[in-house]
């Protein structure tokens, strides 16, 4: 499976958790995130306090795919 679609699975399964944002960095204000996939050079932190997604490793294409994956979600309701 490659990393976009590997995010994706991830993002849909935790969705309920970080409705909020999605980001491409790690926060520079010190959240406390948990991560929750670290492999293969894609690594994908949560913020439950603030109901966020940071994921790391995608190429700028990719992440822009994610983003209009995730907003899809969030305003699926």
């Amino acid at each position: 499976m490659n990393k976009l679609r590997k995010a994706k699975k991830i993002i849909r399964k935790n969705i309920e958790y970080g409705d909020c944002g999605l980001y491409d960095h790690h926060n520079i204000i010190y959240d406390p995130t948990r991560n929750i996939y670290n492999k293969d050079g894609l690594i994908i932190n949560i913020c439950y306090h603030w109901c966020y997604f940071e994921v790391i490793g995608l190429s700028d294409n990719e992440f822009g795919k994610l983003e209009d994956y995730y907003n899809n979600l969030v305003w699926e309701d």
